[in-house]
């Protein structure tokens, strides 16, 4: 390895340790007010009653509504609340109420901590839980959710670090103290919910080999015309209650990550905890993807690019597999196609 190599890879290594200790350094000051202003023993569960550091990413002013009672929007309750399984709490309470706009025009930079994203959950002034926040309402608190877990691996302390930052930029801005969740137990239980995860993690698709390159254009085209919609970032076949059962993969990629203007296979694939749960859902898979070959005067190909019948014995087995791999989805708690499988399996 050159000197100019080794100078490199050390700079990197050196990049990485600055933004590990920033992160550390914040934290700490953090944790350093915690205890001068509420001593807490170190057995405590929690850490109760933390006024913010003054973060330097945001410092544009803010001001609370004072003394004012605000009838909210609706005298009703919000259904979804924050998900104890899989996210991680942070409640942030506020002294004095603040104005919907504020805090919504506040929170929109701070919705991902690394690769994991954050709920906001408020309740208003006359005490109704909104997991909407609106513009005219006021709040007396806020609780920040944050997902332990997803297909980028388990909540990692960087992360933890990052929203521990947010969470005292908020209060900081609005006057709040904050209550965190237990560091090392929630870490913990990132993993383990990774692990769990993991084990029940499935993807099962099917190729179809196109004769030579065919523009992307002309092949979503087609697809449309045989019932594919845009959905996220791709395209899929959906359900009749609006959930996928299957997504539409172009060289591999979604749809809208596609640079090349043509591709020379396309494939169909379920991908099992963000899919409608359904009755041989690799048979419907199957006779979807001859459909769309015989539309795309494609073939069929398993693995190995050796053509596939419709009437292959795999497919049964398929059927059978899969139905196992959702009926241990519904037992672990997170049932395919629901809110929750899809922010774990995101």
């Amino acid at each position: 390895m050159s000197s100019l190599q080794i100078s490199i890879v050390v700079l990197g290594l050196l990049a990485i340790l600055g933004v590990i200790g920033y992160n550390w350094w914040q934290e700490k000051k953090a944790q350093e007010r915690i205890k001068e202003q509420f001593p807490t023993n170190e057995h405590d569960a929690l850490m109760q009653g933390i006024h913010a550091i003054n973060p330097t990413e945001y410092d544009e002013p803010v001001f609370n509504v004072d003394n004012m009672t605000v009838t909210s929007a609706s005298q009703t309750h919000d259904d979804e609340s924050p998900d104890p399984l899989c996210e991680a709490v942070f409640d942030i309470r506020f002294h004095t109420p603040v104005l919907g706009s504020q805090l919504i025009s506040h929170l929109q930079p701070l919705k991902v901590t690394g690769q994991k994203p954050i709920r906001y959950f408020a309740e208003t002034s006359d005490g109704y839980n909104r997991v909407r926040l609106q513009p005219n309402e006021i709040y007396s608190s806020l609780q920040m959710a944050i997902l332990l877990a997803n297909r980028s691996g388990p909540l990692r302390l960087e992360e933890w670090d990052r929203a521990v930052v947010f969470a005292d930029n908020i209060a900081q801005a609005f006057d709040g103290t904050i209550e965190l969740a237990n560091k090392e137990e929630t870490l913990r239980r990132a993993v383990d919910l990774d692990e769990l995860c993991g084990s029940s993690e499935a993807q099962v698709g099917m190729r179809l080999r196109l004769e030579g390159a065919q523009p992307v254009k002309a092949i979503l085209a087609i697809a449309h015309r045989l019932g594919y919609v845009e959905y996220g970032a791709g395209h899929v076949r959906l359900h009749e209650n609006g959930k996928p059962l299957f997504l539409l993969l172009l060289g591999g990629e979604l749809s809208s990550e596609v640079r090349s203007a043509g591709v020379d296979f396309v494939e169909l694939l379920i991908d099992v905890p963000n899919s409608q749960p359904v009755d041989q859902p690799f048979t419907r898979l199957s006779k979807a993807a001859f459909e769309l070959a015989k539309a795309l005067n494609a073939e069929v190909v398993d693995d190995q690019g050796q053509p596939l019948t419709p009437n292959n014995p795999v497919i049964e087995v398929m059927d059978k597999q899969l139905a196992e791999v959702y009926a241990d989805l519904e037992r672990k708690g997170f049932a395919a196609g629901s809110e929750r499988a899809m922010r774990l399996f995101s």
